[in-house]
C-alpha cells in the first residue's frame, strides 16, 4: 500500500531489489528528491480496537521492538506507522516507541479515534498523553493523514512527533494523486538494486512562520498581516498552523474532560465524549461532554491561542448555541495551546453581557476573559 500511494503521488520506481518482493514489514526504501536522499526502514501495523474497552480508543500494536531482538540499522532512519484500512488514513507514531517492548512486546501506542477523522488533504497533528518517559512531558504526538501527504511526513517525521513542525519541511501540502496500481512487470535494468529507490522532484522548503504573525491570525488582525505582506501561499500555511492549535486545544479539553468523569466513576460518559468539530463545524460548540451528575450535558467551545491572551471571538453561530443551551454552554480558552496548555472554562458567556464584557464586531461578537479567569 505505502509504495503504490507514493507512486499515486508523483515519485518515479528507480531501482527495486532482485526478487522485487515487498517485505511483510521492515520496508526499507531510499526517497530522492534533488540532490537530498532520505533512507528509511518503515514497519507498517493495522490500527485495530484497544482492547481495553474503550469504545473512543484505537490501537497500534508494535509487535517488534529493539528490546525484542530488532536490530538498528546505522544507515537508516525507523519509521512506524498504522493503517487504518477501512478510511485508508495513516496514522504516524513516534518511533521512540521502538525503544520499548522488551520480551513481552509490549509497546503498543494507543490514540484517541477521531484523529482517523482528518479531512482529506490535511495533516494533524494530535498529543495524547504517555507514560512512559521517554516523551518529554508525558505527550506523545501522532499523526494523523492521508495518501496525499504521505511523502510531507516520511521527510518531516523527525520534527512532527517533537513538536517543532511549523508546516514548511520538505514536500509540505497535499500532493496531486493520481490512480496508479503496482506495476505487473518491471523492467530488468531497475532491478539492479538491493532496495526500493523511488525518486520525485523536490519542492522548496517555506520559509518559517513567526509567532507573531500566527498570533496575529488568531486574533484576525488583518492590519498586521497586510504588514508582512504575506502571500496567499503564506497565508494557507498560516491558517494549517492556526488549525493544528486549535486540534492541540481541543484535544487538551477532551483529556481534562474524560479525566474529570473517570475520576467521578463514570467511565461510561467518558467514553462517549465527542468532539464534534471533527464531524461537523457548524454546531456552535466543539466537544459534548456530561456534567458530574453523569446525565446533563455539556456544550465546550474551545477557543486555543499560541499565546497568552484571554480576549476571543465569538462567532454568531457560537453565540446563538450559547444562548440555545445557557448554563450547559462553556467558553473554554485554552492559552499556550502548543507548548504547555493551561484550560480555563467560563460557563453561560452570554451572561457576560451584562458586565460589559461582550462587544458587537462585524462578524459576531469580542469577548474580554481576563477579569473573569482572575476571579474564577
Amino acid at each position: 500500500m505505502l509504495l503504490r500511494d507514493l507512486l499515486c503521488c508523483g515519485w518515479k520506481l528507480e531501482a527495486v531489489p532482485e526478487n522485487a518482493t515487498v517485505p511483510h514489514n521492515g520496508l526499507k526504501v531510499v526517497l530522492r528528491a534533488g540532490a537530498s536522499e532520505a533512507r528509511l526502514r518503515i514497519f507498517a501495523y493495522k490500527v485495530t480496537t484497544s482492547g481495553r474497552e474503550r469504545s473512543h480508543e484505537r490501537r497500534v500494536e508494535i509487535t517488534t521492538t529493539y528490546q525484542s531482538g530488532l536490530r538498528r540499522l546505522a544507515s537508516f532512519t525507523d519509521i512506524v506507522l498504522g493503517i487504518d484500512v477501512a478510511s485508508g488514513k495513516y496514522v504516524g507514531v513516534d518511533s521512540r516507541r521502538l525503544r520499548l517492548g522488551g520480551p513481552t512486546h509490549n509497546a503498543s501506542s494507543f490514540f484517541d479515534l477521531e484523529g482517523l477523522s482528518v479531512k482529506k488533504g490535511n495533516l494533524l497533528i494530535n498529543p495524547r498523553s504517555a507514560t512512559s518517559t521517554i516523551f518529554p512531558g508525558g505527550i506523545e504526538l501522532h499523526a494523523f493523514f492521508d495518501r496525499s501527504r504521505l511523502s510531507e511526513y516520511l521527510l518531516n517525521q523527525r520534527e512532527i512527533h517533537s513538536g517543532l513542525y511549523a508546516y514548511g519541511g520538505a514536500f509540505s501540502g497535499p500532493m496531486p494523486v493520481k490512480n496508479v496500481t503496482w506495476p505487473e512487470s518491471i523492467s530488468t535494468d531497475k532491478t539492479t538494486g538491493r532496495l526500493f529507490v523511488l525518486s520525485s522532484i523536490p519542492k522548496n522548503r517555506k520559509p518559517k512562520i513567526s509567532r507573531a504573525v500566527i498570533e496575529a491570525a488568531e486574533q484576525e488582525d488583518l492590519a498586521k498581516i497586510a504588514r508582512r505582506q504575506i502571500s496567499p501561499e503564506q497565508l494557507k500555511r498560516i491558517l494549517s498552523i492556526c488549525d493544528e492549535i486549535g486540534a492541540l486545544g481541543e484535544q487538551a479539553v477532551l483529556k481534562l474532560e474524560r479525566a474529570r468523569l473517570r475520576k467521578l466513576g463514570l467511565d461510561d460518559q467518558a467514553d462517549r465524549v465527542e468532539r464534534v468539530s471533527l464531524r461537523s463545524v457548524g454546531e456552535g460548540y466543539d466537544i459534548v461532554s456530561f456534567e458530574d451528575d453523569g446525565f446533563t450535558k455539556r456544550y465546550l467551545e474551545v477557543k486555543a491561542t499560541i499565546g497568552r491572551g484571554f480576549v476571543v471571538d465569538v462567532s454568531r453561530g457560537e453565540w446563538r448555541a450559547a444562548r440555545k443551551h445557557g448554563d450547559a454552554y462553556y467558553l473554554v480558552r485554552v492559552i499556550s495551546a502548543k507548548d504547555s496548555p493551561e484550560v480555563f472554562f467560563v460557563r453561560n458567556p452570554v451572561e457576560l453581557e451584562n458586565q460589559g464584557l461582550v462587544t458587537r464586531t462585524a462578524i459576531g461578537w469580542k469577548i474580554d476573559l481576563r477579569s473573569v479567569v482572575k476571579n474564577a
